[in-house]
């Protein structure tokens, strides 16, 4: 009983192996392997083999690539036929430079400018927790917002850093960002709870303070004591290769986070 020809391999998987007046080359892929036949630079008559076929079968003997062949052979006698081949072949391969040049400009347009995407969408998380936007500036690689509780006057600071913003790096460690989030509430008696603050808190002087340590830090002119904590994020966990957002996600991650400060805060202030 004869064993059964596998199915043709994807037309651009490398897998066929070819043995002609040159010897054998491979592995190619099955549209590489067609062209170079209809433009005469392969006999019909080279053999072909690839993982799964019991032996070697010459091309245009093979039940599912001789059908190939004679579909896309030209008409016996036309003297253009080998030329316009060419021609298609050409056409095919630049078609394929452009769209192969188009995908690496928007992966590097991707990884210049996500930190902006996630901007906009901390803005939007932020205002769904109930806070509004009262400042926004950017130095070009820094991004700093500020946000107020409009009935409580509690704020909330957010510091972004895009950490990976060159295509090389966002491809090796993913798309990455120092983020910082501060939560503050206006006191009373601020000198006298700013100094107590400052003494207990000699870590917030730190320059480099770890992941998930809590600083302190104050504004003076509007007398507002702020507790702030140093994290980092896989930006892609909420901003996908399209655009898209998962904004459900990111507003609980920021709710969480302000609902720990203020919690915080709130101990400390007594």
């Amino acid at each position: 009983m004869a064993t059964a020809i596998p199915p043709l391999p994807p037309g651009d998987a490398p897998a066929f192996f070819v043995r002609g007046p040159a010897g054998q080359i491979g592995p190619i892929s099955g549209q590489a392997l067609l062209q170079q036949i209809l433009q005469g630079l392969l006999p019909d008559t080279s053999t072909i083999w690839y993982q799964g076929m019991p032996d070697w079968v010459p091309a245009r003997e093979h039940p599912g690539f001789g059908p190939l062949i004679a579909q896309h052979r030209p008409p016996a006698g036309d003297p253009h036929a080998a030329a316009r081949a060419d021609d298609d072949e050409k056409d095919r391969i630049f078609g394929k430079l452009v769209k192969a040049s188009w995908e690496y400009y928007n992966e590097h347009v991707a990884a210049s400018h996500i930190d902006e995407v996630l901007v906009g969408a901390i803005i939007t998380c932020t205002l769904d927790n109930g806070f509004s936007l009262i400042d926004l500036t950017s130095d070009g690689g820094r991004h700093y917002l500020r946000f107020e509780n409009m009935q409580n006057a509690s704020r909330i600071v957010v510091q972004v850093q895009h950490l990976t913003s060159g295509l090389v790096d966002a491809k090796v460690l993913g798309q990455r960002a120092s983020v910082v989030i501060g939560y503050g509430e206006r006191v009373a008696d601020f000198q006298r709870v700013w100094q107590a603050l400052k003494a207990e808190y000699k870590s917030g002087y730190l320059q480099s303070p770890e992941p998930g340590t809590i600083t302190v830090d104050a504004d003076m002119a509007s007398g507002y004591v702020y507790v702030q904590v140093d994290m980092y994020w896989n930006i892609e966990d909420y901003v996908k290769p399209d655009y898209a957002i998962d904004y459900a996600r990111l507003t609980t991650h920021i709710g969480a986070t302000v609902h720990a400060l203020g919690k915080y805060l709130r101990g400390r202030l007594g």
